[in-house]
């Protein structure tokens, strides 16, 4: 809303664009959503700066209000569309083939060298700023192919890590800010593993300045065990992503994760998908899986995400492959197929009462049938008394 109030302040945008403004700048990994208030992410910082050197003019708050001037005066008939343009395109013709020069031109996205070994190839480590947030690259990633390394290890920002020997509140935490010995500029830190976190210079990648630390560390909010992969066997660890805290398993050729739920447990292991090469998608050539996600059973593309067709299914098509059903989905082997007037019933997710339930459809639209299976049998939910008492009026 700030945001919002802040663009109406200055004349930037109308009312009609506010929406894809904020949606643009959080897809493009600009700014975080935390708490519904927006804060700039280290690409965004870099953008603004590397846009704002080369085209100073068009990341001035005057260009776009006086451009939404010049367009209402297009459509008011005062002024030539064409006069426009071809005011604006002489100018930024020649800054932005100034901006592709290699050199003098806009400044690159330098990766910072660390010594850190790589564990794949043993060459230094580089930390990178992507829209995905920084992370650690292998330096040999831009060799020849028969060279080129891809390793990457994800870095889990300071904010969400503690040191298991010292804590410290939020007011000692800033004070414990490290600044860099390049350039005195505070420094950002980031947990690499249980033992190091590695300090980057705030104005990276301009400044090269970063530090080492070693120590026990740990993620805010978990005080449990390493977990044990249910598809391999090793470790898995805690980790942050852009949806949230997970655990990622540490072999290198096991893909296998768990969510972290708000209770602090980790979630229940994944069954495998079940095919269903039957059952057509509607969308795409291709045919259903039978996935097992946060929200429950779903059916999914079996190529996804290439294919992103998924839709709830019905219980007719979960008894089509119900020997395969895992021992925890076991109790929908009881479920009726159709509900009293003979609709097929569609299993669904409540995010609510965190609990999977059935409903029907007819025409290709939800009924109000609701079915769940509560102490060990299905049943139908009574009414509420006021909407019982209408009926019966």
């Amino acid at each position: 809303a700030s945001l919002v109030k802040e663009l109406e302040k200055r004349g930037l945008g109308r009312p009609s664009t506010y929406a894809s403004v904020i949606s643009t700048i959080q897809e493009r990994g600009y700014v975080k959503n935390e708490k519904k208030r927006l804060y700039a992410e280290k690409m965004g910082e870099i953008v603004t700066d590397r846009l704002t050197e080369c085209f100073s003019h068009l990341m001035s708050y005057d260009f776009t209000a006086n451009m939404e001037e010049k367009l209402d005066a297009i459509s008011n008939d005062q002024c030539q569309w064409r006069d426009v343009l071809d005011d604006f395109y002489e100018d930024f013709k020649v800054k932005l083939n100034a901006a592709e020069q290699e050199e003098g031109g806009m400044r690159s996205n330098e990766p910072i060298e660390i010594e850190y070994a790589c564990k794949a190839c043993e060459r230094n480590m580089q930390v990178r700023t992507a829209t995905t947030g920084v992370f650690l690259g292998c330096s040999g990633y831009n060799l020849p192919p028969k060279e080129r390394c891809t390793q990457t290890v994800n870095l889990i920002p300071g904010d969400e890590s503690e040191s298991t020997e010292e804590k410290l509140d939020e007011t000692d935490e800033l004070r414990a800010k490290k600044r860099c010995k390049l350039c005195g500029t505070a420094m950002e830190s980031y947990l690499v593993d249980e033992t190091l976190r590695i300090h980057v210079c705030g104005d990276s990648p301009d400044c090269k300045g970063y530090e080492l630390e070693s120590g026990q560390f740990k993620i805010k909010g978990y005080d449990g065990p390493l977990l044990e992969c249910d598809k391999c066997g090793a470790n898995m660890e805690l980790k942050t992503g852009r949806f949230g805290k997970f655990f990622g398993c540490t072999a290198e050729d096991c893909k296998n994760t768990r969510k972290l739920l708000k209770s602090g447990e980790p979630a229940p292991p994944k069954v495998d998908p079940i095919p269903l090469p039957h059952l057509a998608c509607e969308k795409t050539d291709d045919f259903f899986l039978l996935r097992d996600g946060a929200a429950g059973l779903f059916l999914a593309a079996s190529k996804f995400p290439k294919h992103r067709e998924t839709r709830a299914p019905k219980i007719s098509e979960i008894m089509s492959v119900k020997d395969q059903l895992d021992v925890k989905f076991s109790y929908l082997k009881t479920a009726p197929e159709t509900d009293p007037d003979g609709n097929p019933s569609v299993l669904r997710y409540s995010r609510k009462t965190k609990e999977q339930y059935l409903t029907s459809e007819a025409d290709g639209k939800q009924t109000k049938w609701k079915c769940y299976y509560r102490n060990g049998k299905w049943e139908i939910p009574p009414e509420p008394e006021k909407k019982a008492a209408k009926k019966k009026a």
